[in-house]
């Protein structure tokens, strides 16, 4: 059997009983932590975890699989476990060998987006700002606001730096320099949300130009399509806060 078990949005308190009871029964134990942020220890929990790289899911994922042909296996996630496209390829893999496998969810950032007060069902396509140039999130911008929906920006996370909130936001405004298509602008207001489900959570809702020294990671942004008056609302009881 094959469990693929979520860790929850922030340490090793997200995960849920179900989770972690299920681990402790397994025979091996493996962990990913290249697909998101997560700040947890696993070890105060009583759980011993081999970390394994991305060419272990990708590349090598046979070894696991051979394991869970005869074993119980426990591939433990960040977040919640379907999040990322990797996990549902180990699945693919797993099916066509007729290995069982099970998946037990957990918080993650798409989960926790209700706490901005936007309506889930207004979100448009997501778009991740990565380090390296490119126009795909501008477009995605783009065409979920003709759409009148709300954009999600995931902010890039390397193995050696994560993304603040003011380095995404000056990508955006850099972006919108090059193309021009009036899409955004420092006087743009959007939500931050850092560090989800810490103790040193921030959720802001402000003008650009009020949070380019905002120097905090890990990081969405969201940027508002057309709101509902109730959003307006509590996007506004934010700043109260």
């Amino acid at each position: 059997m094959l469990y693929l078990i979520g860790l929850g949005l922030w340490d090793e308190k997200d995960i849920s009983v179900r989770g972690m009871e299920t681990t402790k029964k397994c025979d091996f134990i493996f962990i990913e932590k290249y697909t998101s942020f997560w700040k947890g220890n696993l070890k105060n929990l009583g759980i011993n975890a081999e970390e394994i790289m991305r060419a272990d899911l990708e590349e090598n994922v046979e070894k696991i699989l051979k394991k869970a042909k005869e074993k119980d296996v426990a591939l433990l996630v960040p977040g919640d476990p379907l999040i990322a496209t990797t996990h549902i390829s180990v699945l693919l893999e797993a099916k066509k060998r007729n290995i069982e496998t099970k998946i037990i969810h957990s918080s993650s950032i798409f989960s926790a987006l209700g706490e901005s007060g936007l309506q889930i069902y207004k979100f448009g396509k997501i778009a991740t700002i990565p380090f390296y140039q490119t126009e795909t999130p501008y477009k995605i911008l783009e065409e979920n606001l003709k759409n009148d929906a709300h954009t999600l920006f995931l902010l890039d996370i390397t193995k050696e730096k994560l993304m603040s909130c003011a380095e995404g936001l000056k990508i955006l405004l850099d972006l919108e320099n090059k193309f021009r298509k009036k899409l955004i602008s420092e006087e743009t207001e959007v939500v931050v949300f850092c560090r989800v489900g810490s103790k040193e959570q921030i959720l802001k809702y402000n003008k650009i130009n009020k949070l380019l020294n905002l120097d905090c990671s890990p990081c969405v942004i969201i940027v508002p399509g057309k709101l509902h008056f109730l959003e307006k609302e509590y996007l506004i009881s934010l700043n109260k806060n």
